[in-house]
């Protein structure tokens, strides 16, 4: 329970906006509001009182916000965690945004409550979860890690890596596939990003990586818009000008993509000139409509599925596909189709590497993993290998027996995942050799 005395000044910090009707009172969007309203859902939830948080909901939130989700959302994030403790409140005004912070320390942790509000001071948008884990940084003879904040509006989580006894070392800039996961793209026991950012700081090469967008602000997910700025290309742009700032070599400036962050890769170098090199390990491409269709065919057949359920899932994939490759920035709606909506695939199809590779100024080198059950060999590889034909400044490389994280494939399969293993010692070689032996500046 609060301290009385800190509940009563908080609610007499609301500022009234009345007049001479009967009508409810509109509170003025202050701070001092937000905080207010922040502690009193906070406390309704700590003391179970659920009853008492419709009363700040706008009347859309109102709707989709039941009694009984409030009450099943906090016993499932509140299970395992004790007693209560504390709670730390935070207020964030941003341009399009009006939040509150409401972290409530428990005996075995932490529950982070994020409130959007609306210009009537009503919340819209309400969002329990615990927040993100910081991953730490690691010292040893061979290297040293710093943890830094990297993006815009609200900071992320990265870690810059440096190489022990190299001055003004290359750098290189890693950027995750999709979905949510931390700066070492972490996928069950797979942690690529830490095993490329630790291998190559052996060989001189330091990195920096960071959390996705929506892991560091997973509250973000219905009241930001989807779209590539702030997924990708915002928090990529606050890195390359903080990278000025950062013991490396300004001169030697790489880009390693994984996944979708690799099919990104050439649209990230031709906005920034500053990129000296791009290397995509598991991109494509093709478009990620055509890579899920794919990925869909080859679920249900190994699921034993008959001819007419296989025949479904194609007809379906390939109406979607003939509606996002004929989008047109008018037709590019909020409506969502394949979990995003057709404004984002607008945006994907403005980003296809083949409008930049012709363009590109600095060096490519492309690696695959020949097991790969995601982006595959026998497709995605392929079609770069079309798309480069007689480009001499790009360089392709495939290895058997690899997956998508280019760790030894048992089954094929997402088990695979679930097995701890490292990233490839050769595959980190060979894109040490690349950097290192690229034709640019060596000053700083």
């Amino acid at each position: 329970m609060l301290k009385k005395i800190s509940k009563v000044l908080l609610l007499c910090a609301l500022v009234l906006v009345t007049g001479c009707t009967k009508k409810e009172p509109v509170i003025e969007l202050t701070d001092e509001n937000i905080k207010a309203i922040s502690v009193e859902v906070a406390d309704a939830f700590v003391n179970s009182e659920f009853k008492n948080i419709p009363q700040y909901l706008s009347k859309e939130a109102k709707e989709e916000i039941t009694l009984q989700n409030l009450t099943q959302s906090w016993n499932k994030v509140t299970e395992n965690l004790g007693s209560y403790q504390t709670m730390k409140i935070d207020v964030h005004r941003l341009a399009d945004r009006d939040l509150g912070y409401v972290y409530m320390t428990f005996k075995s942790g932490t529950v982070k409550l994020s409130l959007s509000f609306n210009q009537e001071m009503k919340i819209k948008g309400m969002y329990l979860n615990y927040p993100s884990k910081i991953v730490e940084a690691v010292n040893t003879d061979e290297y040293t890690e710093q943890n830094v904040l990297v993006g815009v509006d609200e900071m992320i989580n990265g870690i810059l890596t440096l190489p022990v006894g190299v001055d003004n070392p290359p750098v290189a800039i890693l950027v995750q596939g999709s979905g949510v996961s931390n700066l070492n793209e972490e996928a069950y026991a797979m942690k690529p990003f830490e095993d490329i950012a630790h291998g190559l700081a052996k060989e001189g090469i330091a990195t920096i990586r960071y959390d996705k967008r929506y892991y560091g602000y997973p509250e973000w997910d219905g009241i930001r818009e989807v779209s590539l700025n702030w997924e990708y290309l915002y928090d990529f742009a606050s890195v390359i000008h903080q990278l000025e700032d950062m013991p490396v070599n300004h001169n030697q400036i790489y880009v390693i993509g994984h996944s979708q962050g690799g099919m990104l890769a050439p649209r990230l170098a031709y906005d920034h000139p500053e990129v000296k090199g791009i290397i995509s390990l598991a991109g494509t491409p093709r478009g990620l409509e055509e890579v899920m269709k794919d990925q869909q065919y080859n679920a249900v057949v190994a699921q034993g599925s008959n001819e007419q359920m296989v025949q479904g899932v194609v007809d379906l994939a390939d109406k979607v596909i003939a509606e996002i490759q004929s989008l047109t920035k008018e037709t590019a709606t909020d409506k969502v189709v394949n979990s995003y909506p057709l404004s984002y695939w607008y945006e994907l199809n403005q980003s296809r590497p083949y409008i930049f590779m012709n363009e590109l100024k600095c060096d490519v080198l492309i690696l695959q993993g020949e097991s790969d059950f995601q982006v595959f060999y026998d497709k995605d590889y392929q079609e770069w290998m079309k798309l480069t034909s007689g480009m001499d400044n790009v360089q392709m490389k495939s290895y058997p027996g690899l997956s998508h994280f280019f760790t030894p494939a048992i089954n094929n399969t997402v088990e695979d995942y679930k097995t701890p293993a490292n990233v490839d010692e050769k595959v980190i070689q060979d894109m040490a050799s690349w950097i290192l032996n690229r034709k640019v500046e060596k000053g700083k």
